[in-house]
């Protein structure tokens, strides 16, 4: 775990990478020109901060497969693969399981929009990407989790607080907070109140280029 842990990069926001084997990003978002080109793209849902085409077709290189939710699809070209919750693939060796992810009692994120959280197991290593999504029942029910990624910023997603109930549901071996810190809602003050609440292992990565 330790060897994707270190291979997991922070680009602000929800934005992640994990570059080992496999350049694999997660709903990248203001990447920097420098960034390696990937070989998968992972897109949550259709929201900009999410789904931004300026971003993945700078990242995309011949033989980049975009992996998405079905809202999504109209938006993206080449090698596009639609998921629906509950759904698994497996791209070039990368398992990728989709799990729901949505705001049980407000408008953002409704549960009818079938937007995705991902269970990437990459060299063995399962990542959990929570996506835009409240304390939601289904948190019960992912397995066997090695590094969560959870939103911490509150409003349009889980609170700090929220977040670390959800954190102490999932046990997962390392938690990292995300969704603050990029002028859309939260700062670090809740990722430091996610670390204080939590009960196992948090990182607080520090987001690339700052």
């Amino acid at each position: 775990m330790e060897k994707i842990l270190k291979a997991l990069k922070w680009y602000g926001h929800a934005s992640f990478a994990v570059e080992s084997s496999k350049i694999i990003y997660i709903d990248p978002w203001n990447i920097p020109a420098s960034a390696p080109k990937a070989d998968l793209i992972l897109v949550t849902h259709s929201h900009y901060d999410h789904l931004s085409t300026g971003d993945i077709n700078r990242l995309k290189k011949e033989g980049t497969t975009i992996v998405c939710s079905e809202d999504c699809l109209a938006k993206l070209s080449g090698d596009v693969k639609a998921m629906s919750p509950g759904q698994e693939l497996e791209v070039q060796g990368v398992k990728i399981k989709a799990v729901p992810a949505y705001n049980p009692s407000k408008a953002f994120h409704p549960r009818h929009s079938k937007w995705l959280g991902y269970i990437v197991t990459i060299e063995g290593v399962s990542v959990y990407h929570s996506g835009d999504t409240d304390l939601i029942p289904e948190l019960k029910s992912l397995g066997k989790i090695d590094i969560a990624l959870l939103p911490v910023g509150g409003k349009y997603t889980m609170s700090a607080e929220e977040a670390a109930k959800a954190a102490n549901i999932i046990k997962a071996g390392v938690s990292v907070p995300m969704h603050y810190g990029a002028g859309v809602i939260g700062d670090e003050r809740d990722a430091k109140k996610f670390m204080e609440l939590c009960e196992g292992q948090v990182r607080i990565l520090k987001e690339v280029g700052k």
